[in-house]
């Protein structure tokens, strides 16, 4: 098994994620791994179990012609910040990461009050591009995100280390009060 956090820029007029987005996604996925079984971990946003998407995963894992198989786990409510890893390691990171070029492009511009700046679709394109390789160089030195994937336990080789690791990680975010209120009014699972 090996781990990837992939993403994909694609535009749509709602702006929003969508059955079809998804669907898009989950070709893209299909194409860079021909012939493997690609695990998809999602939040329970509708359209990553949208009848579209399902009966679209259905057709390509039950086509003969193909060995490529797309299995879909969905991360309950409430516990995306916690165990879903891009949320974990990469959003946050991700996110500055564009702010930063935005506003490097901003300070650039003419200052005119109460003016809306646009930003042409290229550029932005090269913000997020920009960000996802920076990301990447830093992860040649430090693995954040391969940490994560143990931080959030779900390091298959390694479930003990992972689990310590993932139990620390819930304790401290019990020092968050939302989340210390949300893991109080909550049945707790076994980890072992």
């Amino acid at each position: 098994m090996i781990l990837f956090v992939i993403a994909k820029v694609i535009f749509n007029e709602s702006h929003w994620m969508t059955s079809n987005a998804a669907i898009i996604y989950v070709s893209y996925l299909m194409n860079i791994f021909r012939g493997k079984t690609i695990g998809l971990i999602w939040d329970k946003h509708s359209s990553h179990y949208s009848e579209e998407l399902l009966e679209f995963v259905e057709r390509c894992n039950s086509d003969k012609a193909t060995d490529t198989k797309v299995i879909i786990e969905l991360v309950d409510e409430g516990l995306t910040p916690i165990i879903q890893v891009p949320d974990v390691a990469v959003n946050k990171v991700f996110k500055s990461a564009v702010k930063k070029r935005y506003h490097l492009y901003r300070s650039g511009l003419p200052i005119n009050i109460g003016e809306k700046i646009s930003v042409p679709r290229e550029t932005l394109l090269g913000f997020i591009l920009d960000a996802i390789k920076e990301i990447n160089e830093q992860n040649d030195d430090v693995q954040f995100i391969r940490d994560a994937f143990c931080r959030c336990g779900m390091n298959p080789w390694s479930k003990e280390h992972s689990l310590n690791l993932f139990r620390q990680h819930l304790d401290n975010l019990e020092e968050n009060d939302v989340l210390r209120t949300m893991l109080s009014n909550q049945e707790a699972v076994s980890l072992l």
